[in-house]
C-alpha cells in the first residue's frame, strides 16, 4: 500500500545499479558518487527510457520532439528499474557500453536526445545531462540533513536552470518549499511538476498535499477547495493512493473547513488503513471530540496507544470533558 508519507524517494545516487539492458553483454550503470567520475571524458551522464516494441518507442519520441519531459516519460513508460527514478541511468563509460549505445552517446550533447535505439530485444531512446545535477541533488540531501533548507533549495534550483524538465527535481523542491512554509511557492513549483506529468497520481498527491498544507498551517483556507479537487482526481487516477487521500480530506475537513462531521468518515478510512502514521490517529481522536463522541475518542485513543502512540494533549483535553460530564 502506498501512502503520501512514503512515496518519495529522496536519492538518486545512493546506489550502485546493475542490469542487463540487452542480450548477453550487460550495460554497467554506475549513479554518480565522486566528482571523479562525473569529470571523464569518457563518461556520459544520462537518462534512459526502455520498452519492448518499437512503435511505442517512436510514439514516445515524437512525443519528446513535441516538448514532452523525458523524465514524465521516463516515468510513465519505461519498462527497465531507471523508471522508478524518472530515468535516471547515472554515468556510463563509453567504453563500457555496446557499439550501438556509444556511437549514440558519442553524438550527443548534454539536453540531446538520441533516436530509437535497438539494443537486443528491446529499444531505448536516451538523452545526456549534465552529470551536475545528480551533485545539486546530493547538495540538496545533506543541505536538508543539516537543516540548511534555503541552501537545499537553491540546489534544487541549481538542477533545474540545467534540466527544466526534471520532474523529480521539481517534486524534491515542492517539498522542501512546503517544508520552509513557502506555500505560494511550493504549489507553483509541484503545478510546475503537474504540468510535465499531468496522468501522474503521484505528482497530483503531491499538488494536493501542497494545497492542503497552505490552507491548514498558512491558513489560506481558499485553497482547501482546490485541494479536495485534487484529492478527488487522485483516487480516479489510482485507487491505490486512497489510504493518503481519505486522510488529506479528513484533515481540510476538520482543520481547515472546520467540518468535523465530515472529517470523520475520511479520517475513519485512513485508520482502518494504516497503523503507522500517528497523525492519522491523532485527527481522528480529534474529530470524535469536536463531535462530541467521547467514547469513541476514548476507543480510538486507547488503539492508538497500543499501537505505541502517546497523545498527552488528547488525554488532558478528554479527561476534562469527562468530569465536566460528571457533574
Amino acid at each position: 500500500m502506498t501512502h503520501l508519507w512514503d512515496v518519495l524517494s529522496r536519492g538518486i545516487c545512493r546506489t550502485l545499479l546493475l542490469y542487463s539492458l540487452y542480450g548477453v553483454v550487460g550495460l554497467v550503470v554506475l549513479f554518480l558518487c565522486t566528482p571523479g567520475l562525473a569529470a571523464a571524458q569518457d563518461a556520459r551522464a544520462l537518462r534512459l527510457i526502455v520498452v519492448a516494441d518499437r512503435q511505442t518507442a517512436q510514439n514516445i519520441l515524437q512525443q519528446l520532439q513535441q516538448g514532452a519531459s523525458f523524465s514524465a516519460l521516463a516515468h510513465a513508460k519505461s519498462i527497465g528499474p531507471e523508471y522508478e527514478l524518472w530515468g535516471y541511468g547515472g554515468i556510463v563509460r563509453l567504453n563500457e557500453v555496446q557499439p550501438t549505445m556509444r556511437a549514440a552517446l558519442l553524438k550527443l550533447q548534454e539536453g540531446q536526445v538520441s533516436d530509437v535505439l535497438e539494443l537486443g530485444n528491446q529499444f531505448v531512446i536516451v538523452k545526456v545531462i549534465s552529470p551536475k545535477i545528480a551533485q545539486h541533488f546530493e547538495a540538496a540531501d545533506r543541505a536538508e540533513d543539516e537543516g540548511k533548507l534555503p541552501q537545499a533549495i537553491r540546489e534544487l534550483q541549481a538542477a533545474l536552470r540545467l534540466e527544466a524538465d526534471n520532474v523529480q527535481a521539481y517534486i524534491r523542491l515542492g517539498l522542501l518549499q512546503q517544508s520552509a512554509k513557502q506555500f505560494d511557492e511550493a504549489i507553483r513549483t509541484l503545478e510546475k511538476a503537474q504540468q510535465y506529468a499531468p496522468q501522474d497520481a503521484q505528482v497530483l498527491l503531491f499538488v494536493a498535499s501542497a494545497y492542503t498544507h497552505a490552507a491548514v498551517e498558512g491558513k489560506q483556507t481558499a485553497q482547501a477547495e482546490k485541494a479536495l479537487q485534487a484529492f478527488q482526481r487522485v483516487l480516479q487516477l489510482d485507487g491505490r493512493y486512497a489510504p493518503s487521500v481519505h486522510f488529506g480530506m479528513g484533515r481540510i475537513y476538520l482543520l481547515a473547513l472546520q467540518q468535523p462531521e465530515t472529517a470523520l468518515g475520511y479520517l475513519e478510512k485512513a485508520a482502518e488503513a494504516t497503523t503507522s502514521v500517528a497523525d492519522v490517529h491523532r485527527l481522528l481522536v480529534q474529530a470524535y471530540y469536536d463531535t462530541r463522541r467521547y467514547e469513541q475518542a476514548w476507543q480510538s485513543l486507547r488503539r492508538a496507544q497500543d499501537l505505541g502512540f502517546d497523545f498527552p494533549e488528547l488525554v488532558a483535553v478528554l479527561q476534562k470533558a469527562k468530569q465536566h460530564s460528571q457533574r
